[in-house]
């Protein structure tokens, strides 16, 4: 692994777009705990911020396919753009909106709907402009180097909303939307690699086994997220929580760059989601208890960067060409949906049962993904 990373130097616009997109979507590491943080303020209700939240990713789920083709017919930049105005405008209504939940849920909604394509842009133009060899390398570096989102947003998000409030917060979120979005689109590569146009019918990507197994996969794997995001703010407080996040983030650099290297093959995959949900089940031991959450939260996390990684490259692999992009967007989906479906799920637990429900969300959907996992590896469509 280290040899990998350190030959990425003979890929330097390959690193250059994965440093600036990773501040780029910064702000998606931010959204989350935003989400719940404000809307909960100003409503009062878990259960509203919840759906809020499985609105904005919703929303993101409906527009990742979208988006990555109309990429590939306008350009990158281009779409990038008009979708950033868009997204930034609607959090910046979120914030100065009269609080009623229809207002909030819709704008949340349009917050994911038009959320930068930056991701699938961004694995779109790797493969461009990096060796083919390097290519494991560089995809296992971005799984691990995007947990600086995890890691780093929380805390941001709740440092700013427990020192100037929930609205700077949210402003916050908007100008740090503007200025990474900026930095990515002047890379060179963005604006001079070509996407190539998809001919086919929206959707034949998911025909093929890999591009449905990741898509199914991400959307259970992310979804196991959302219990332990909403439960830890509901449970511990804005602030403890986003120390939470950033413990869970920091389990998966640990993983992504110790655990990643050393398991291979077919059985990979499966291992590296067993990991995750023995920390989400320990969590249950003593839920309450903020020290053994995040010791918990920790060994969860080793799993997460590996198991990403795994999935990113089983599209690299397995598409090629304009079906590479849309398989990318598919896969976004994937886990939005899932997000959505594990958010709505917590906060409604919690409302009519107790915080501690919605941890329960995360080990559901946890053993889920591991039985998809194995019996996904079982029929072939594996990596």
């Amino acid at each position: 692994m280290a040899l990998g990373i350190s030959a990425l130097k003979a890929a330097p616009e390959a690193i250059a777009v994965l440093i600036s997109q990773l501040f780029a979507r910064f702000p998606f590491g931010m959204l989350s705990i935003a989400f719940v943080i404000h809307i909960q303020a100003v409503t009062g209700s878990y259960a509203i911020a919840g759906i809020a939240l499985g609105a904005e990713t919703i929303g993101a789920s409906i527009s990742g396919p979208l988006l990555a083709r109309l990429m590939a017919d306008y350009g990158i930049r281009r779409v990038v753009i008009i979708s950033t105005a868009t997204t930034v405008s609607a959090l910046l209504g979120l914030a100065f909106v009269t609080p009623e939940p229809i207002w909030l849920i819709g704008l949340a909604f349009l917050v994911g709907l038009s959320s930068p394509p930056i991701q699938p842009a961004a694995r779109s133009i790797y493969p461009q402009v990096t060796p083919k060899k390097l290519m494991p390398a560089l995809y296992s570096l971005d799984a691990t180097a995007q947990e600086i989102i995890w890691v780093l947003g929380p805390l941001v998000a709740t440092l700013v909303a427990a020192t100037f409030g929930n609205i700077p917060m949210m402003v916050t979120v908007a100008a740090i939307q503007v200025a990474g979005t900026i930095w990515f689109l002047v890379n060179k590569s963005v604006g001079s690699i070509k996407i190539p146009k998809n001919k086919n019918v929206l959707g034949k990507a998911l025909r093929n086994p890999k591009v449905a197994a990741a898509t199914v996969l991400g959307l259970l794997f992310v979804g196991s997220f959302a219990g332990v995001e909403v439960g830890s703010v509901a449970l511990f407080g804005k602030a403890l929580a986003g120390v939470m996040f950033a413990v869970f983030s920091l389990g998966s650099i640990f993983g992504g760059l110790l655990l990643a290297p050393r398991v291979k093959g077919a059985n990979a995959l499966p291992i590296f989601l067993a990991v995750t949900l023995f920390g989400y089940s320990a969590i249950l031991v003593a839920p309450s208890e903020p020290i053994w959450v995040g010791i918990s939260l920790f060994v969860a996390g080793i799993g997460v960067a590996p198991a990403l990684g795994y999935l990113s490259l089983m599209i690299a692999t397995g598409t090629s060409g304009s079906e590479t992009v849309e398989a990318y967007g598919w896969t976004t989906t994937g886990q939005l949906v899932g997000f959505s479906a594990g958010s709505a799920l917590a906060g409604i637990s919690i409302e009519i049962i107790r915080p501690e429900a919605a941890l329960l969300v995360s080990v559901v959907f946890g053993a889920f993904t591991l039985l998809a996992a194995l019996l996904i590896a079982r029929t072939g469509a594996k990596n």
